[in-house]
């Protein structure tokens, strides 16, 4: 019989083919390539889609369970392995989502990467793939409901990032300042995800992170000079579609961080302990709180929305790897 592992592992490689194939399409305008892109796009959500749920079915054979309960008390989403699965599955169904809505295939060439560079890190950083028994902490009818609606925001945020890069990509007016911010966020990013799998030779990684922000820069500015930024929307439609991002990704974050709320005070008494991960779940959305707030009470308009949507996903990251690996606190069991 099929494993999950095996349904993920081919849905990455879909997706590989699919950023391929969106990268040929921009570059060339062949319609042959923005089929297949798209194609192989929603091939790698079915698959991975029939991964979770063979792997549903695998957690309820570890942790003994038969009923038909066991799907959503023994979620697929309750470890590293698991959960940047979902991660990965989320962004590129959303993507697809608002491909579809605005007919325009440019960024998948910036989003399905991020996808797929989440996805790729459970084998780069030596996450277990193997299905584990639950601990106790995590047997609850809350966590299919709390880790998909907070996924699911995590993943906008990550659709919107990608967005904004290319966002500063299409501006005429990008300043040495702007490619500055582009870098340091890009660097950081990449950090906490290396570092905080290892933990040590922070100058080593800090230097790897430097060398892959500045290559992605470099990606930016051959996007920008070549003319390939003429296949984007207007600036004023890249906004738009940013912002529709983060306002889905705000109200399931919202949701997920409630519900969480209401799971802790079953598990542990109280709704809220100020544990790393959820202050840094709080800052992340003050973050984005912050960002709709300037948009519709203030009328902010321009560079910096794509600010806070650089940073915003800046801080997701930092949830979710640094302070699941770092700081210990009550979530430090989900790796």
């Amino acid at each position: 019989m099929i494993t999950s592992v095996e349904l993920f592992n081919g849905g990455m490689v879909a997706y590989f083919l699919a950023f391929l194939f969106y990268t040929i399409y921009t570059f060339s305008k062949s319609s042959w390539a923005s089929k297949l892109a798209t194609t192989f796009a929603w091939l790698g959500v079915i698959v991975q889609g029939a991964g979770f749920i063979v792997r549903g079915l695998e957690k309820a054979k570890v942790n003994m369970v038969s009923d038909w309960t066991a799907f959503y008390k023994y979620a697929p989403f309750t470890n590293m392995y698991e959960s940047l699965m979902l991660f990965g599955w989320t962004a590129v169904l959303i993507y697809l989502l608002f491909e579809w809505k605005y007919r325009n295939k440019a960024f998948g060439m910036f989003v399905i990467p991020l996808a797929l560079i989440g996805e790729l890190s459970t084998q780069i950083l030596g996450f277990s793939s193997e299905a584990q028994p639950l601990v106790p902490a995590l047997q609850s009818n809350w966590l299919l409901f709390h880790v998909v609606t907070t996924f699911i925001g995590y993943a906008a945020a990550a659709v919107s990032a990608g967005i904004a890069y290319a966002y500063f990509a299409k501006r005429d007016d990008t300043t040495v300042k702007d490619w500055a911010v582009i870098f340091v966020t890009t660097w950081f990013i990449f950090f906490f995800i290396i570092y905080s799998a290892y933990r040590e030779n922070f100058i080593l990684y800090l230097g790897i992170s430097a060398v892959v922000a500045l290559l992605f820069c470099g990606f930016l500015y051959l996007v920008k000079k070549t003319g390939i930024v003429n296949l984007f929307p207007s600036v004023e439609a890249m906004e738009q579609i940013m912002y529709q991002s983060v306002a889905v990704g705000f109200v399931f974050l919202t949701i997920g961080i409630i519900l969480g709320a209401v799971w802790a005070k079953y598990a542990w008494g109280g709704y809220w302990s100020w544990d790393p991960k959820e202050t840094w779940s709080l800052i992340t959305w003050l973050v984005y709180a912050a960002y709709l707030h300037a948009r519709y009470i203030k009328g902010l308009r321009g560079k910096p929305l794509a600010y806070f949507t650089i940073i915003g996903f800046l801080s997701v990251i930092f949830t979710y790897y640094g302070v699941n690996l770092i700081i210990p606190g009550l979530h430090s069991y989900a790796q």
